[in-house]
């Protein structure tokens, strides 16, 4: 059953989440938000935990395609590649973190969010990002500055990256001209603008391969992606974390970089020059 199948256990969720019955969605709810922990669990035991009959949980593994539970938890036992936590709440000490509190945190989530990456996914990703014909970026609220942050980097050593939409424009303007050789990258960290399943359903539609970055609280958005690689975003602090997701981006980007080759050094070497030229920085 391998890798490939024990990816597919998130997706087919997210594939059918929306029209799944209120039993079964708390059951899939009790999964997505630590899946790497179904191996510990007895059949019993997680419906359980969900609430819910065990009627109820044959049929959701039924409904994604496994012949029983054990099936599914045995490919839970062969693969790390799930998602993190779908958060961690705390009542306590919200105002006395304290430095040193921050610190222990960030670090917590920053390497929660490295430990759970597919290295086959961040492999094929990382391909596209130097073989995409156009690179589009999108994101909002606090997505849009760290779309608009891989975006810098990435114009440093390749064309044709764009972030959308521009001010006074809207996505449909540019979707209609998206094609099978470009890529749509898109950070989506909670709190999530409504419609934005429907604009990876359209990119999806046009034949266009999507990166989704996002955190463990995501339904359904994984799966319209090619690739989705899950960050951490809940500490004991009242605002989310951006750090994993914006060191991510640096990742990919100092990674694209370097299997650009000749070919991103030269560009970076243009850029540059052209940088002394017009006289743009002290």
């Amino acid at each position: 059953m391998g890798e490939q199948r024990a990816r597919s256990i998130e997706t087919r969720i997210h594939d059918q989440y929306a029209e799944l019955p209120d039993s079964e969605r708390k059951l899939a709810d009790v999964i997505l938000g630590s899946p790497g922990d179904l191996s510990a669990y007895t059949a019993t035991e997680l419906t359980s935990l969900a609430g819910v009959s065990k009627a109820a949980g044959t049929r959701l593994f039924h409904r994604l395609g496994f012949a029983n539970y054990d099936e599914a938890r045995l490919l839970a036992r062969d693969t790390r590649s799930w998602g993190s936590p779908l958060y961690m709440e705390r009542k306590s000490g919200l105002q006395n973190l304290g430095i040193s509190g921050y610190l222990d945190e960030e670090i917590r989530v920053l390497k929660n969010s490295f430990a759970n990456l597919n290295l086959r996914d961040l492999d094929q990703a990382l391909g596209r990002i130097n073989a995409a014909r156009r690179i589009f970026m999108t994101g909002s609220r606090n997505s849009h500055f760290l779309a608009g942050y891989l975006r810098w980097q990435l114009i440093q050593f390749r064309g044709d990256v764009h972030t959308l939409p521009t001010i006074g424009e809207t996505l449909g303007e540019y979707l209609g001209d998206f094609t099978p050789d470009d890529l749509l990258i898109v950070f989506a960290l909670r709190r999530r603008v409504a419609g934005l399943d429907n604009i990876l359903k359209a990119v999806k539609g046009r034949g266009s391969p999507i990166l989704l970055i996002t955190d463990p609280t995501a339904r359904g958005l994984p799966g319209f992606a090619d690739w989705t690689f899950i960050t951490e975003v809940q500490t004991g602090a009242v605002f989310d974390s951006c750090g994993p997701a914006l060191s991510l981006a640096r990742y990919l980007a100092i990674e694209a970089l370097h299997r650009a080759g000749p070919r991103g050094r030269a560009h970076l070497e243009r850029v540059e020059r052209q940088h002394e030229v017009l006289n743009e920085f002290k």
